[in-house]
């Protein structure tokens, strides 16, 4: 590890801190009973193409998690009476023989066309909870910081949108210079994922790293910069769901010590300006 003296190796000693609180408290969300049926959960849902994310966005653009009758049926929940149907695209199959690179006789499926089929939203069911990991914030405590985020975006030309991103089931996204960040949950919320955004924009870009490690890069500088200022964060619980732990979260101290003393002297200075 390269020496720190001063300033340096004080905002170091906070950075080590704060990650390995984050990163025992990934470990602890892990080993729970509740992370573990919320995985099981989770995979029981379908993965929606692009095209379907798009019809079911014109006809509820509120959904979060779809499904169809049986499926809800399976998972212990069941279509409010009276709820209107959301119609998506399946596909149809058939059985066809062909020859493979060994010469032998192979049964494949293969598409012949798509049907009309009814889903509904969580929001139309009833039944058993569904186990849910939060990574949300309530509240906008943050709208200052969210604020002056927009301005260290602009300084370093990173284009900032405000969507409704719940369709995709995303609270934020970045690519070449420009963050998409939801506007339909709090402030504090996006506050999070704004960091994360600008963590990925900092560090990844042309990057050849594997996604988990990104995502463990850019959601340990949301927590450093976010416990730096006091701010509350669901790092563990989205660290979690990439399967991160301890020794993963640690082994990218460097990359996230450096993308978290760049936004955090940034915000230090514009706070310190604005209030003089």
């Amino acid at each position: 590890m390269a020496k720190f003296s001063g300033k340096a190796k004080e905002f170091m000693k906070e950075v080590v801190d704060h990650l390995r609180q984050l990163a025992k408290e990934t470990d602890k969300v892990k080993r729970s009973e509740h992370f573990k049926r919320f995985l099981i959960t989770m995979a029981r849902f379908w993965k929606y193409s692009y095209h379907n994310q798009m019809l079911i966005m014109h006809q509820m653009p509120e959904a979060t998690r779809v499904a169809g009758f049986r499926k809800w049926r399976q998972m212990g929940r069941h279509v409010l009476k009276g709820s209107k149907a959301i119609r998506i695209l399946a596909p149809r199959f058939k059985k066809v023989m062909e020859i493979d690179d060994g010469g032998a006789l192979v049964e494949k499926e293969e598409v012949v066309y798509f049907v009309p089929v009814p889903v509904f939203d969580q929001s139309q069911t009833e039944g058993v909870p569904l186990p849910d990991v939060t990574i949300t914030v309530e509240g906008d405590s943050n709208r200052g910081i969210l604020e002056s985020l927009i301005a260290f975006c602009e300084s370093k030309k990173i284009k900032v949108n405000f969507k409704n991103l719940r369709i995709n089931g995303l609270y934020g996204y970045s690519k070449g210079g420009q963050i998409a960040v939801t506007s339909t949950e709090s402030v504090n919320t996006q506050v999070n994922t704004l960091i994360h955004e600008i963590a990925h924009e900092l560090l990844h870009k042309g990057s050849i790293l594997s996604t988990q490690r990104k995502e463990i890069q850019a959601e340990g500088v949301a927590y450093v910069v976010g416990q730096h200022f006091g701010m509350v964060t669901k790092s563990f619980n989205y660290l979690a769901i990439y399967h991160a732990n301890y020794k993963k979260i640690m082994e990218n101290l460097k990359a996230i010590a450096r993308a978290s003393k760049e936004v955090i002297g940034w915000l230090e200075e514009r706070i310190v300006v604005q209030e003089a």
